[in-house]
């Protein structure tokens, strides 16, 4: 189980990289570009505030993968794959900034029919499962926390701009559909 947690966190971490930074997108209109860096900030400051206590650092290199682990590593798979679906859902619309295509849509099919920000719900699912890896409380509220208080913030700031940008059908939608799971 150890080999599947290292390699599902690597898969995560590349997919991220590259849909985040390496992927070239062509949309029309960018709504906000400043919650792209908070969400950064906030995921970095809470995997380093995760790693930095020694304590941590020596029980980790310690511990035997048990059940805590094993569990774990099933919910970050769990989000990790709900994220991918979300990204695959979106195709060419799935931007690393919030931003509007050309066609100017809002997308309501798979996932998005039942939840607006299935992609950030994966990214909090997979951090909860970090943190029940971690099974070291200080590292694990770090590691959870700090990625959630950074996706629920990009979740408001996208739905401002969304609101403004698409008025009462992004309001109709929002009626249908919950924020995260």
């Amino acid at each position: 189980m150890n080999y599947i947690f290292w390699t599902t966190v690597f898969f995560w971490w590349t997919m991220d990289f590259y849909v985040l930074v390496l992927r070239k997108n062509s949309y029309a209109k960018m709504l906000d570009k400043k919650s792209k860096f908070v969400v950064i900030v906030l995921i970095l400051l809470g995997v380093l505030l995760a790693i930095a206590p020694e304590s941590f650092r020596s029980t980790w290199r310690s511990r035997e993968f048990g059940i805590f682990q094993s569990i774990g590593t099933v919910v970050v798979i769990l989000g990790v794959v709900l994220r991918l679906i979300a990204i695959l859902t979106l195709g060419q619309y799935f931007v690393a900034d919030i931003a509007v295509n050309a066609e100017k849509r809002i997308v309501q099919k798979g996932l998005y029919r039942k939840i607006r920000h299935p992609s950030y719900t994966g990214e909090i699912i997979a951090f909860v499962g970090l943190a029940i890896v971690f099974q070291h409380i200080p590292s694990s509220i770090y590691i959870s926390m700090l990625p959630t208080l950074a996706f629920v913030y990009r979740a408001v700031v996208e739905e401002k701009k969304l609101l403004e940008e698409f008025g009462e059908q992004f309001v109709e939608y929002k009626r249908r559909t919950r924020m995260f799971i």
